[in-house]
């Protein structure tokens, strides 16, 4: 249906509250002079498009909730939980179907910039009874309730960037259709929850440049810091958004180009050392000097340094089935490709190692309290951002969160 309005001279529209426009194709305005559009505190903003409001014909409201009952209200879930989907109606009759149907939001992904309609991802709903689609529900007193076990998502959720799907239902009834929840913030958000990030991978201790294990360079120190800093603040938002994401984060896993990491010149490296404690009764402190050992190993050869490196790493630190992975970790590091070190020997030592075990434990405790707590609003789980500073300030600053573990090691 088309409007057409023609107005003579001025026309004046005024609302004491929000004036909202909605159309399936386009607004146009025209003038023969000046368009004027001002917001006397905010301004004028610009954004994405909205869904329209539903006509309120049949349908009410829709939410999701813990409970059949419906008053457990949730917007946060984890897979494989068994949750409800309730939607009220109004002028149905008993008996009566609505169609349904299950979308993941995805208006991030890059195929949302086309211009086709609908491009959120359909999820099937499979009735655990007759093993066919569930594609309508009966109202009940102006009613329907759906549950729906939070399984078989994995391929959904790998992938998302976010690693979270955001779940809502299209209904349909006559002529009438509409999304629930109607808020965006209200849909079912399923995947995984971040409930700890350590510390930044490739990053000191203060997050604010490289960490010291990776940095190399031939004698010459370069100007500090070796990072930007605004190179250094924008890996940190991304880390605690996604994580670590190698093909994005390769400078900070060593995996680029880029050469001058050298944090300590020749001679600092030369003049290294450690103080021992003051031995009883004498008052003497004894200096040993480690630079020694670097001026020594700087007339070797690096064939030699590497054959030296892997005798010694293999008498102190390998036997048996780790040997092999010793061996191709300093392959790796010989071959100087920077990038991550991925082993399945080591992967499985790791896995059956007393500590780790101990580890998962303490994580899985830790979960399961406040899982408990928060079952609500899991949300509040989220602990994204990286704990920095010394171990003890570290240490402290986790124990005020019952955070009573750090990271496994072997």
């Amino acid at each position: 249906m088309t409007r057409t309005r023609i107005v003579g001279g001025k026309l004046i529209e005024t609302t004491g509250g929000d004036y909202n426009i909605y159309t399936k194709e386009n607004i146009v305005y025209s003038a023969a002079t000046t368009i004027t559009e001002t917001g006397v505190e905010t301004g004028v903003s610009y954004g994405n498009p909205q869904s329209p409001p539903a006509r309120n014909e049949y349908f009410v409201k829709g939410w999701w909730s813990l409970d059949i009952e419906g008053n457990k209200v949730i917007t946060n879930a984890l897979p494989s939980m068994l949750v409800y989907f309730h939607l009220e109606t109004k002028n149905i009759d008993n008996g009566n179907s609505i169609l349904i149907t299950l979308y993941e939001e995805d208006n991030s992904e890059p195929e949302e910039t086309s211009n086709q309609e609908d491009q959120d991802d359909k999820i099937t709903l499979i009735n655990s009874a007759t093993r066919i689609e569930t594609i309508d529900s009966k109202v009940n007193n102006n009613k329907v309730v759906i549950p729906i076990q939070l399984s078989k998502l994995d391929n959904f959720i790998e992938d998302e960037v976010d690693k979270v799907l955001e779940l809502y239902f299209k209904c349909t009834y006559l002529n009438e259709s509409a999304k629930f929840p109607s808020a965006v913030n209200d849909y079912l958000k399923v995947g995984q929850i971040i409930a700890d990030r350590y510390k930044i991978p490739g990053l000191n201790e203060n997050g604010s440049d490289i960490a010291s294990d990776l940095c190399y360079g031939f004698g010459v120190k370069d100007p500090l810091p070796i990072y930007p800093t605004n190179t250094v603040a924008t890996y940190k938002s991304e880390y605690e958004n996604s994580g670590l994401i190698e093909n994005v984060h390769n400078l900070f896993i060593n995996k680029s180009n880029e050469s001058h990491k050298a944090l300590y010149s020749k001679q600092e490296c030369y003049s290294t050392k450690y103080t021992l404690t003051t031995i009883p009764l004498i008052d003497l402190d004894i200096n040993i000097s480690t630079g020694l050992d670097v001026r020594v190993f700087d007339t070797f050869s690096d064939e030699t340094l590497f054959w030296d490196f892997q005798a010694t790493a293999s008498l102190y630190f390998a036997r048996g089935v780790l040997q092999g992975n010793l061996e191709r970790m300093i392959a790796k590091f010989k071959a100087n490709e920077g990038g991550i070190y991925e082993d399945e020997v080591l992967t499985e030592a790791i896995k059956n190692s007393i500590v780790t075990q101990k580890y998962c434990l303490d994580v899985e405790k830790y979960l399961s309290e406040k899982i408990k707590e928060n079952i609500l609003s899991l949300d509040k789980l989220e602990d994204k951002t990286p704990y920095l500073g010394s171990f003890q300030k570290i240490r402290d600053d986790r124990s005020q969160k019952n955070k009573n573990f750090s990271r496994s090691s072997i």
